[in-house]
């Protein structure tokens, strides 16, 4: 039996994860390493190459995550900070343009939000944050079953609250490790595993920057999960403690008694949430959606 297919996209500040959604999985997907300086028009190029890559006959959508702000309707991107080139760019006319197909676009970490509701550890729950930690830090947000983006489709841009000497951006996502330790999060993630006690430090420090974020979000929203994505997320278990020992002074006790945090234990939950901008607006069109994930 031949099922419809999705290409989907999950752009980022360094890579862009691109697969093929099939029946409720992603049955192939590719890493493609990402100039975010590079010119309008390179941008544009690239992203077509890494949709050609796994475009077949049966493709019958587009769904692009993209890490900025987004008229959802227009397709059109607004204010990229990882991404200069996007100040105002209508990628879903130029996609559709080129393709003759439905393309949807939204923010990434919507989209990250969205995958681990319907697939991943957020199942179950009426109420989910994802938060991804990479380049930057941002949140989105599952309300009663429901993703909620906002009216810009800039609810969740937590990265830009001012803390400390920046923004949480600057402490709450990989930039921590290279600005105010010197090294990669890797590099320390490998020493911290190995014992190197300023290593074990620097995620200790991590963790209670994080708490710091995480405390705004509960006070606004109260969920009853969050789920950690982006690959600071690989080294959870070097800040978790750090993390909890950070929320041990949020004022309401039963919140954090109550509360699970959680790190994603799917690679591919922003581009199973990507197609869901597609299947969520036919869903009629393609029952085979309701596919369990193998």
């Amino acid at each position: 039996m031949s099922f419809p297919s999705i290409v989907t996209l999950d752009i980022g500040g360094t890579k862009i994860n691109a697969g093929r959604y099939v029946d409720g999985i992603i049955e192939c997907s590719h890493s493609f390493e990402f100039c975010a300086d590079a010119s309008l028009s390179e941008i544009e190029s690239f992203i077509i190459d890494c949709i050609d890559y796994f475009l077949i006959q049966s493709t019958t959508a587009i769904c692009v995550g993209v890490p900025c702000i987004v008229d959802t309707q227009l397709g059109v991107v607004y204010d990229a900070v990882n991404i200069p080139a996007w100040k105002e760019f209508a990628l879903k006319q130029a996609l559709e343009r080129r393709y003759s197909l439905d393309v949807y676009i939204n923010n990434d970490v919507n989209c990250f939000t969205a995958g681990e509701h319907k697939f991943g550890v957020g199942q179950g729950y009426n109420d989910i944050i994802g938060l991804c930690l990479g380049t930057g830090v941002g949140a989105g947000f599952i309300i009663n079953n429901a993703l909620y983006q906002g009216h810009n489709c800039s609810a969740g841009e937590v990265g830009e609250i001012n803390y400390l000497t920046s923004t949480l951006d600057e402490y709450c996502s990989g930039r921590f490790f290279d600005i105010h330790i010197g090294a990669s999060g890797a590099e320390l993630a490998t020493q911290a595993r190995a014992g190197e006690a300023n290593a074990v430090q620097a995620y200790h420090q991590f963790g209670h920057h994080l708490a710091h974020a995480i405390s705004h979000l509960l006070l606004i929203l109260d969920p009853q999960i969050i789920v950690i994505g982006g690959s600071v997320a690989h080294s959870f278990d070097l800040f978790k403690e750090g993390l909890w020992q950070g929320l041990a002074s949020f004022p309401y006790r039963k919140v954090i008694e109550n509360l699970t945090i959680i790190p994603s234990n799917n690679k591919d939950s922003a581009l199973l949430g990507a197609a869901q901008l597609h299947l969520n607006a036919h869903p009629h069109k393609h029952e085979w959606v309701m596919s369990a994930v193998k």
